[in-house]
């Protein structure tokens, strides 16, 4: 019962998400007991006002998803700001990472210097190494930050996109 405890209260004190990992680590609890401690906990939250959900690869405390509307007023909203230029290299990164700044502008068909300095700046895409091609070119890929920003727990939770809205044509028949 306490480790049960002590797994919750690092979860509520933690401004991040907290990885099994860590949890175990910091805790000394072995790492299969930490994630059948938080299986539990997910469980017994499940129908509270507040969840636990896994999120860049780690757990952290949400509001459930069902009384967002009623608790907006105390929430002060602060979603990361990002133009449409920053957004579009994003997703371009985002479902075509690791991809170097060449495969970027060539499927923008603008330079995305600015935008992969920004991005860099605000901790949503990371260096992945180096291309194995002439010059051997960064790769970039999505970060932590980006999954957690964007509610996340993987890339491969990335909504499935088609070409017509990749390319912003919509067929208005079918």
């Amino acid at each position: 019962m306490r480790e049960k405890r002590l797994v919750e209260a690092a979860i509520f004190l933690s401004q991040e998400p907290v990885k099994p990992e860590e949890l175990s680590e910091k805790l000394g609890i072995p790492l299969e007991r930490v994630e059948e401690l938080l299986s539990q906990l997910i469980e017994e939250y499940r129908e509270k006002g507040i969840i636990i959900r896994k999120i860049a690869g780690g757990y952290r405390f949400f509001t459930a998803p069902d009384l967002h509307s009623e608790l907006k007023e105390f929430v002060e909203d602060r979603p990361v700001k990002l133009s449409r230029h920053l957004l579009e290299v994003l997703a371009i990164i985002a479902y075509n990472q690791p991809i170097t700044r060449k495969e970027i502008a060539l499927i923008r068909g603008q330079n995305p210097d600015g935008a992969i300095k920004s991005l860099l700046e605000k901790d949503l895409i990371e260096v992945a190494g180096r291309a194995p091609t002439p010059g051997r070119p960064k790769l970039y890929r999505t970060t932590e930050n980006f999954l957690y920003q964007f509610g996340l727990n993987s890339i491969s939770e990335l909504p499935e996109i088609t070409l017509e809205e990749e390319v912003g044509e919509g067929s208005g028949s079918n």
